[in-house]
């Protein structure tokens, strides 16, 4: 079983050859990787997070455009999935100017095609310098963890009643009450990135030591999507590593997780929905989760997706394509969403759930195609697990911590780390299928 169709053609390196071409390849991976977080990353945002992101944005352009050829070849080793992503993109132009060019301004498709494309190839470019990008996420996540433990030390809990404290110093509470999930994703992408650079055993015990001390920091902080996104990475490791052994075990562990999620879930409800065992003041990720069960609330998680999935319900004829590209905020009555970088009331607005947005959006047609690029990613890994260096499944783990992320509280048109790593994963299996091309040429040609 290849990973590969043939190709024909002259073939460029796709691994970098001397120390020039590594140099490039390593410098690009730092930069775009900074750029896919500048907008993001709470310590930029003190000194300028805009200029930040511009800057390197074009620098990461001007870099991949100095070293494209080799890009040029793993992209040609993609082809059945560059056509699915054309299509998909197809879908929501189309949409946009069949149901919502009247409502949504053109800047808001625009800045999805412009950065959504920027991002998934700036993924891509960095999947040639792989321990790079880990090593920018461990990084960021030491950076955050150095901040917490210095405002620890200096002012006590960083929670303050249900919310974390202004530990950088913003003066903003609208602001600093929702950046616990800004630090928990950073803190959990730096997580499993240690993993992928835990080369020996001594680092493979400290990668996986610090694992404890980061669930406690997620649940204290009460960061739950950073929670089910690391849940998930880890999971997927897990699977992944006996899908390798044996796929039938495999598949029973994944039914058993599964019935002993909706168990535990089940439980969890009817012992603490019932109990109202919770204080006002609790702040921990289980305590806040409770009092969202408990409050009706319609701003919040569960009821946007119960509302949500009745309207698609309930409206059958927009099954098929959906209602268009932007139209969830204006239909809920918060008018129309902008681009990125010059946000509406409307930008804030949408379903915390892609792929519940894309057939809101774009209908089954849309979720389908949307569905097909999110899981490639992640089906053609399995094929071949042990082939996979260290840290290529960290990367691998690191796109479903994204993925599940985004499933529960991500946005379409903005949540741009979810482009990066499709196009990170996606170039990591286009170099393996380069290097199994080779492989087979040579074997051909061995007498």
């Amino acid at each position: 079983m290849s990973f590969l169709p043939a190709t024909h053609g002259a073939c460029y390196e796709a691994m970098p050859a001397n120390n020039e071409a590594r140099s490039l390849a390593g410098l690009t991976s730092v930069v775009v990787t900074v750029a896919a977080f500048a907008k993001s990353f709470v310590p930029f945002y003190l000194i300028g997070s805009t200029p930040i992101f511009a800057a390197t944005s074009a620098l990461g352009m001007a870099l991949i455009a100095a070293g494209w050829r080799p890009l040029w070849n793993m992209a040609r080793q993609l082809a059945g999935i560059a056509i699915v992503l054309t299509l998909f993109y197809a879908v929501v132009i189309v949409s946009y100017f069949s149901h919502s060019r009247a409502e949504v301004p053109i800047t808001y498709l625009l800045g999805i095609l412009i950065f959504h494309g920027m991002f998934i190839i700036f993924g891509f470019a960095a999947a040639r310098a792989l321990k790079a990008v880990l090593l920018v996420l461990l990084s960021a996540a030491a950076i955050y963890a150095i901040w917490i433990i210095h405002y620890a030390v200096k002012f006590g809990d960083v929670m303050k009643g249900n919310y974390i404290d202004d530990i950088f110093g913003i003066g903003d509470r609208l602001l600093y009450i929702s950046f616990h999930q800004n630090i928990g994703l950073a803190v959990g992408l730096g997580a499993l990135a240690a993993i992928g650079l835990a080369t020996n055993r001594i680092k493979q015990v400290l990668a996986v030591s610090a694992l404890s001390v980061v669930f406690f920091l997620l649940f204290h902080i009460a960061s739950r999507t950073a929670l089910v996104g690391i849940l998930s990475g880890l999971a997927f490791l897990g699977f992944a590593a006996c899908w390798d052994r044996s796929k039938k075990m495999a598949t029973l562990v994944a039914i058993a997780a599964f019935v002993a999620v909706t168990v535990a879930g089940f439980a969890f409800y009817q012992r603490e929905i019932h109990g109202n065992n919770i204080g006002p003041d609790a702040p921990d990720a289980m305590s806040r989760t409770i009092q969202e069960l408990e409050n009706p609330n319609p701003g919040l998680r569960i009821p946007i997706w119960t509302r949500t999935l009745n309207h698609i319900a309930s409206e059958p004829r927009f099954l098929p394509l959906g209602r268009g590209v932007g139209m969830y905020p204006v239909n809920e009555g918060y008018g129309a969403p902008d681009w990125l970088l010059h946000p509406t009331e409307g930008s804030k607005q949408y379903p915390h759930d892609v792929h519940l947005e894309m057939l809101y959006e774009t209908g089954i047609v849309g979720l389908v195609l949307f569905t097909i690029l999110t899981v490639f990613p992640l089906v053609v890994p399995l094929r071949r697990w042990s082939e996979f260096t260290r840290s290529e499944r960290s990367a691998i783990a690191i796109y479903v911590f994204t993925l599940a992320s985004s499933d529960v509280s991500g946005a379409f048109a903005y949540t741009y780390t979810l482009e990066f790593f499709f196009g990170l994963t996606a170039g990591i299996i286009g170099m393996k299928r380069i290097a199994e091309r080779k492989t087979q040429g040579a074997q051909r040609t061995d007498p």
